[in-house]
């Protein structure tokens, strides 16, 4: 399969649950769908709602919490890339934060959020380096560099 050929594919992703693309679940799965992902970007959307997971009652999601949405948003870049390849979500770590940086408190009840990764290099070996944002309304609301390592690929999806 071409570049060219795993992109459409990736285009057709675009809209559905971000679960369809992660290990995670129940409590602990944060992202709500996948808005778009093609190149080395991937974004998705999340709305925090009153006793949700990691949500202060009357305040909203403590901003340090956003390292996980980031993280997932990248776990979504690598299970959308394995499905394209007809495999399931594969097992993924995060290894490191750089230069966290919030400029609100908190991810606010009520409001929507879009999570971006931005893949800067993956080796051969699983580990990857990425840029990733939060943004609400086009102003971005915290930014950081994370570091991950994908250890295995998905088991093979049955067709």
């Amino acid at each position: 399969m071409t570049e060219a050929d795993i992109d459409e594919v990736l285009r057709s992703y675009a809209g559905m649950p971000a679960a369809e693309f992660l290990l995670h679940r129940d409590s602990m799965l944060l992202l709500d769908r996948l808005l778009d992902s093609g190149g080395d970007t991937t974004r998705c959307t999340w709305t925090v709602v009153e006793g949700g997971p990691f949500v202060v009652p009357g305040v909203g999601i403590p901003s340090y919490t956003g390292v996980e949405f980031m993280a997932q948003c990248i776990a979504v870049h690598a299970g959308v890339r394995a499905r394209a390849n007809g495999l399931g979500p594969p097992l993924g770590f995060l290894l490191g934060t750089r230069h966290f940086r919030s400029y609100v408190s908190d991810f606010v009840i009520g409001s929507q959020y879009r999570t971006t990764c931005n893949e800067l290099i993956r080796d051969s070996s699983g580990m990857g380096s990425y840029d990733c944002s939060i943004d609400l309304q086009g102003n971005v609301v915290a930014e950081a560099r994370l570091s991950v390592l994908e250890k295995e690929q998905g088991q093979r999806l049955v067709d």
